[in-house]
């Protein structure tokens, strides 16, 4: 690996000022990159058409320099924001898993974490998300240096799935509702799942106007689809960061009345070929380490581990750990 002096933290505030190469470093490991491509996309697609931008944005780039004019980049940082709040940071590798070694690692996750806190007030990092080890190095550094201490528990600890192709439904299972994009006349139904949602994903729980909020964003933006029975909303799947070549399922949630009844499995299965007959390469989620039943369904969909993950590199397992709320603000994501 190269030495310390050989590596830099470059650092953006516009996405059209990222080179390209980071681009396309970004979109050559598109599935980990699902948490900061999309909107590194959006960003410099607004900028280019001169749309007024509103949010305070950040990228941190650790790139290496050998023999390269231009670098390889190692990993890519954000510290961004949508129309729903700040999200946590997030932290994606770009060079393979076979040359990571603590020493690596850490020299790389300190000279981020350094960058950052010369930039960023400390209560705007409540959260890093990322694969374990990175995380785990990470929030260590970012507690020496801003003063704050971990959570005993991370707040998600979840495998990277990816799905190519849809297994067919069996001809035998018999038809039971319908799946649909959601429109305006379901925006009190979608707040109130969006709502249930969150009191299940502690501590970024919603307010009533929170959700109503989100569920009107994601129907504006055809970003929701429903499952209905009976003309009832049982499941809501939404999928909100997005690519041309890759989808990322967010959201995922059946009404308690509904569970064990298979409509997360029709909705997923209908979202998810939707998506991929948009000309998508994949889609991709994140499941919960203790959420065996919602495994089972993406599974029986066609959701596996990206193919050869530990070999080309892909990080399948990443948790989320959070600060101490006594200094930091939440978001929400």
């Amino acid at each position: 690996m190269p030495s310390t002096h050989e590596i830099s933290i470059s650092s953006y505030t516009h996405a059209r000022q990222l080179p390209d190469f980071v681009f396309s470093t970004l979109e050559a490991n598109r599935i980990d990159a699902n948490v900061i491509l999309p909107l590194l996309r959006k960003s410099s697609d607004s900028e280019r058409s001169n749309l007024p931008i509103s949010f305070n944005q950040l990228w941190l780039c650790c790139i290496s320099y050998d023999s390269s004019i231009t670098g390889t980049v190692d990993m890519v940082l954000s510290c961004t924001e949508n129309e729903l709040g700040k999200y946590p940071i997030f932290i994606v590798p770009t060079w393979p898993r076979s040359l990571w070694t603590r020493n690596s690692l850490e020299v790389r996750l300190r000279k981020l974490a350094e960058a950052l806190f010369k930039s960023v007030p400390r209560e705007r990092v409540y959260s890093v998300f990322a694969p374990d080890i990175i995380v785990s190095l990470f929030s260590q550094q970012w507690s020496e240096l801003a003063g704050v201490s971990i959570n005993n528990e991370p707040y998600y600890a979840a495998r990277l799935l990816s799905c190519t192709a849809v297994i067919p439904q069996p001809s035998t299972l018999p038809p039971f509702g319908t799946c649909r994009l959601a429109d305006t006349a379901d925006t009190k139904t979608v707040a109130k799942l969006c709502r249930r949602f969150s009191e299940e994903s502690e501590p970024f729980v919603l307010e009533r106007e929170g959700a109503f909020k989100e569920a009107r964003l994601l129907i504006s933006k055809e970003q929701v689809w429903v499952h209905c029975v009976s003309g009832k909303i049982t499941c809501i799947a939404a999928f909100t960061r997005n690519t041309a070549d890759t989808a990322t399922i967010t959201k995922v949630y059946t009404h308690r009345s509904w569970r064990r009844q298979g409509c997360a499995k029709r909705l997923v299965r209908e979202v998810t070929e939707h998506l991929l007959g948009t000309g998508r390469s994949e889609v991709v989620l994140y499941v919960a380490h203790n959420n065996g039943s919602a495994a089972k369904v993406y599974e029986s969909v066609g959701f596996v581990e990206p193919d050869g993950a530990v070999a080309i590199g892909h990080s399948v397992k990443w948790t989320e750990v959070g600060f101490d709320r006594n200094f930091v603000e939440l978001g929400h994501w």
